[in-house]
């Protein structure tokens, strides 16, 4: 069903160009005697390519309707994800390329994650916001390290390799966060 643009939000899906786009930045532009428009800021669901578009407020769109589904995260499978819902037991496959690249090393199993759905077919698995993993390698602190905020590499038990500060030791359980990998703080357990 086709809306007036100026009735979309940000944060919203459009179909436009028969793809679906996520409404990232909508700012309305106004130029002395001209008519207003919208300067948007669109990213493409399957892609995930960023694009910049005008639109008049008059203009018709038709609005996406994604469905947002939890899943359990249980292994790969060559290119593939195996994921089950929580509730139903069911087990479905997706691609490995709908999950953000620099987000695959925070894969663990057991994760929940979301798949961004629309008409029955996958586009997107958002990762959650934080991950806990356990640190399976890493140097040891250098003595006096202490005036400043050190970071060293250390390996997770994805294999990955990230940064934490210069206290934390082999075997300890951090929190790290998916969007960069940055870390977020120690778990006591």
């Amino acid at each position: 069903m086709p809306i007036k643009f100026n009735e979309v939000r940000q944060g919203e899906a459009i179909i436009f160009n028969n793809e679906i786009w996520i409404v990232f930045e909508k700012h309305l532009q106004t130029r002395g005697n001209l008519r207003s428009y919208y300067q948007v800021l669109l990213k493409n669901l399957e892609r995930g390519n960023v694009f910049n578009q005008r639109f008049s407020p008059d203009d018709n769109v038709d609005k996406a309707v994604l469905m947002r589904t939890e899943y359990e995260f249980l292994y790969q499978d060559g290119n593939m994800l195996v994921l089950m819902d929580p509730q139903t037991y069911d087990q479905i496959n997706v691609v490995i390329d709908l999950v953000v690249e620099d987000q695959r090393k925070f894969l663990l199993p057991n994760i929940r994650v979301n798949v961004l759905s629309h008409n029955e077919k996958s586009l997107q698995v958002e990762m959650p916001q934080f991950v806990e993993v356990t640190i399976v390698d890493t140097p040891d602190g250098a003595r006096g390290d202490t005036a400043t905020n050190v970071f060293k590499q250390a390996t997770i038990e994805t294999g990955a390799e990230v940064k934490v500060p210069g206290h934390i030791k082999k075997g300890e359980k951090v929190r790290l966060r998916c969007e960069d990998g940055n870390f977020m703080g120690r778990i006591n357990d």
